[in-house]
């Protein structure tokens, strides 16, 4: 008896590994996960993630619950943190977004976190995954989230970063790595996930998205138009007469003929395909103790306004896996 009790004493606690995966706006399901978690006082050890996973688990780590991530992602003018650019290696400059990761996190550094993270990017000039796990969290973040022919890559020294959902979506096995003894996948790319609409409906939220682009568009074409370095009082005038003819957005998009930004769609859907597949191969063949699939029959990618319905498919999801967790603990 006395044997029992020192090996009682003396039993390893178990640590938990979270692995949040990639998908846009679907991402926010992880706020609901993480609440069912702390509501059964279940507490991760390591995170990694990657895209809007690493955000979410970023929040988390730097110290915030998950109501206050639920608070500040509903609270957020996703509208105003969009900043179109001239298209060169991508639609998005991502300076405003950079700046509201920032207020997330608190502009802590990795060193600083509460809880051990990894971020996952992919360096486009050295064709290899990066696992950011020092220095700045922003800047790490800023990477991952960087969708190739969307955002603009993230470059430093050490190279150019994009998504981190190119090389590996749900990073299982970093937590792995990092010392976890149970392993916990938040898929986003689950088969029930993957259901395509028929009728998709109209989204208020991608509609003003349309519309800043033409009006980014109206603005590139004056620039053309009328070069700096002519004199003040023509370009006045000239100024003058192109807000008059072209102005509203709607004769451009007229004239033009084009639906913008119909081609963030289609980079997107790329980016989740070659994800999904990523996902699914390695998922397969994983060693991942509990995998957690919410699914979004009704969502979808850039339904960044919707944040609150995510968390809670993402409570769903992890309400119905949370028995089988805590025989894992067990």
């Amino acid at each position: 008896m006395l044997l029992l009790l020192v090996m009682d004493v003396h039993k390893k606690k178990l640590k938990i590994g979270l692995a949040l995966g990639s998908g846009g706006a679907k991402g926010f399901a992880h706020i609901g996960v993480l609440k069912v978690l702390h509501q059964n006082k279940i507490y991760p050890d390591y995170i990694a993630g990657t895209s809007m996973g690493a955000v979410i688990g970023a929040a988390y780590a730097s110290g915030r619950t998950p109501e206050e991530i639920a608070k500040i992602a509903s609270s957020i003018d996703w509208k105003e943190i969009v900043d179109f650019t001239v298209p060169k290696s991508g639609l998005l400059r991502g300076y405003r977004i950079e700046k509201k990761l920032r207020e997330i996190v608190q502009g802590k550094k990795f060193s600083q976190l509460d809880i051990p993270l990894r971020v996952v990017s992919y360096n486009l000039k050295k064709f290899e995954r990066v696992i950011f796990s020092k220095g700045d969290v922003t800047k790490a973040l800023r990477a991952s989230l960087s969708i190739p022919g969307l955002f603009n890559p993230h470059k430093s020294k050490d190279g150019a970063f994009i998504d981190g959902a190119v090389t590996d979506p749900t990073p299982y096995d970093i937590v792995r790595d990092m010392g976890a003894d149970i392993v916990i996948a938040v898929d986003l790319y689950s088969k029930e996930a993957m259901i395509i609409r028929s009728a998709p409906k109209k989204k208020p939220f991608i509609e003003d998205i349309k519309e800043q682009f033409i009006l980014v568009e109206l603005l590139n074409l004056k620039n053309y138009l009328v070069p700096k370095r002519w004199p003040r009082f023509i370009k006045k005038i000239l100024g003058w007469l192109f807000d008059k003819l072209l102005y509203p957005a709607r004769v451009f998009r007229a004239m033009t003929g084009r639906q913008t930004p119909e081609i963030m769609k289609v980079i997107y859907q790329s980016i989740y395909a070659l994800s999904n597949n990523l996902a699914r191969e390695q998922l397969r063949n994983s060693e991942v103790d509990l995998i957690v699939s919410p699914v979004f029959p009704d969502h979808s990618w850039i339904d960044f306004d919707e944040s609150d319905k995510f968390a809670k498919l993402g409570e769903k999801a992890m309400q119905k896996k949370i028995r089988a967790l805590k025989k894992l603990l067990s």
